[in-house]
């Protein structure tokens, strides 16, 4: 099993785990910066998402996608054009089963959809999976978007 890289970040509703791949490069790194910063600032409607999608379609992941990849090396915001939900990875446009070969295909079949959720970044040709849980847990965030909307 290829090794994982795991850090925490606090944020105003609590703590967020982020899960993933260690990046290959330094390029990689700070892309994988700015998507944990993403993930964070986002985790309870990217939590919603996840569990609806797992509700209606099965085991799968969110995925926000971007037609092109930055092209500094110096860390900038993520900034999706569209968030979907796929049950099946390696189907993502622009990407082979080869793509998700190894870790994120393993994800796909062990995360526990009541405590976690799948987020995948495609920026251009660069795909990134990642295993996000914290608060709230995606059951939880999911009642309270609703809760919101009546």
């Amino acid at each position: 099993m290829p090794p994982e890289s795991s850090v925490s970040v606090a944020t105003p509703r609590g703590l967020v785990t982020i899960t993933s791949r260690p990046p290959p490069s330094r390029r990689a790194r700070l892309r994988v910066e700015a998507h944990r910063d993403f993930l964070a600032g986002h985790w309870a409607e990217l939590s919603a998402a996840a569990y609806e999608g797992y509700r209606r379609h099965g085991a799968g992941a969110v995925v926000l996608w971007r037609s092109e990849t930055p092209r500094r090396f110096r860390p900038r915001p993520f900034e999706p054009e569209r968030l979907f939900y796929t049950t099946q990875i390696h189907n993502l446009p622009g990407t082979t089963e080869a793509d998700f070969d190894g870790w994120e295909a393993r994800q796909l079949e062990t995360y526990d959809p009541d405590a976690e959720g799948l987020v995948v970044f495609v920026e251009g040709s660069g795909v990134v999976g990642y295993r996000v849980a914290g608060q709230p847990a995606p059951p939880e965030a999911l009642r309270a978007s609703r809760a919101r909307e009546n």
